[in-house]
């Protein structure tokens, strides 16, 4: 005849089976909310949220194409992203929050979207695109706004000064002096231009004007000591309205002007290096894509990869100079180190 064990032996033995049965339940318990979380987070990140001021022009052609690009299979094998357009109403500065919801980060399009987006708190990383550097740094410095930077980053509208340098250099070799016309907004880029024109053996001629009547007698004074004009952004000195009277003074002093638009080389700029908002967006879906999972860090303010340059062969012929074919120039500008500002 079996003994029972006794009492207390038994008590221990029941006690040590359902501890060990909470302590497997809880593990799992534990495991399927890790898996949730995980599932939670990846899914976040999967939604991308596009801020819009407007939808037309430039805004548009961005939208359409990281929206393609995006959603490409082919470029994004395991799945693409999800593209959430969040338009801004009219006269609003707050986007119907609802819509950014569960999104993993924000495309800000344009300066006024960047501006809003500055000031929010506790939002996903903010990728701005299609603002220049300098605006850029102009919106981020106003109010004293501070911003994480692996959280608030951007692919400049404009080229690195090194491109437009070189493509100085190609168009136009043995030429040297190099004036820029500088206004509010171009000001700053100053102490970054001399180091880049003195690395490439250039010299750099430069006058800072502050309103339209001052543009045309610092522009006469600058082109009678250089070789090319190199235009820079700026919404003084370089606008739709000024155009005309800049690019007709270049031409009285026989002096070329490289551009930052394919507008102005159409307008009779002699060529520019430029990035389309559909190469902007490629690049943003690069960048995009490759985030991992969670609030992922983003990279330092970024100059636009891909670039297109365009040449006014009717200006060249006029100036008597003669041009390499635009593939040949951006192959040869693709093909050399880019220096960062």
């Amino acid at each position: 005849m079996t003994t029972a064990p006794p009492t207390g032996n038994l008590a221990r033995t029941v006690f040590s089976r359902l501890l060990r049965r909470a302590l497997s339940a809880s593990l799992a318990l534990l495991l399927c909310l890790g898996l949730a979380l995980q599932a939670g987070r990846a899914v976040a990140v999967e939604t991308v949220a596009l801020l819009l001021s407007e939808h037309s022009g430039h805004y548009t052609e961005f939208s359409d194409a990281l929206t393609a690009a995006l959603s490409d299979p082919a470029l994004a094998p395991g799945g693409g992203k999800t593209l959430r357009v969040v338009e801004l109403p009219p006269g609003s500065e707050r986007p119907d929050e609802a819509r950014l919801a569960g999104v993993g980060a924000i495309v800000a399009v344009g300066a006024k979207a960047m501006r809003i987006a500055a000031a929010w708190e506790g939002v996903p990383p903010v990728l701005n695109v299609l603002v220049p550097r300098t605006s850029y740094e102009k919106i981020l410095a106003e109010g004293g706004r501070t911003r994480r930077r692996a959280q608030f980053s951007a692919i400049y509208l404009d080229q690195p000064l090194s491109r437009q340098l070189n493509l100085i250099r190609q168009v136009l070799p043995g030429k040297r002096r190099v004036a820029a016309l500088l206004g509010p907004d171009s000001a700053p880029l100053l102490p970054r231009l001399r180091p880049a024109i003195a690395r490439l053996g250039l010299e750099v001629v430069s006058e800072e004007v502050g309103s339209e009547p001052e543009i045309i007698p610092a522009l006469s004074r600058l082109l009678s000591v250089s070789d090319v004009l190199l235009a820079l952004p700026d919404s003084v000195v370089f606008t739709r309205d000024t155009a005309r009277s800049v690019l007709l003074t270049t031409y009285r002093y026989q002096k070329p002007l490289i551009g930052f638009s394919q507008g102005y080389v159409n307008a009779g700029a002699l060529a520019a290096t430029y990035s389309t908002p559909a190469q902007i967006a490629r690049q943003a879906a690069e960048l995009l894509r490759a985030l991992p999972p969670g609030r992922a860090a983003l990279p330092a303010p970024l100059s636009p990869a891909y670039f297109s340059v365009a040449v006014n062969r009717s200006v060249a012929r006029a100036l008597a100079l003669d041009i390499p074919s635009e593939a040949a120039l951006q192959a040869a500008l693709a093909n050399l180190p880019e220096v960062e500002q």
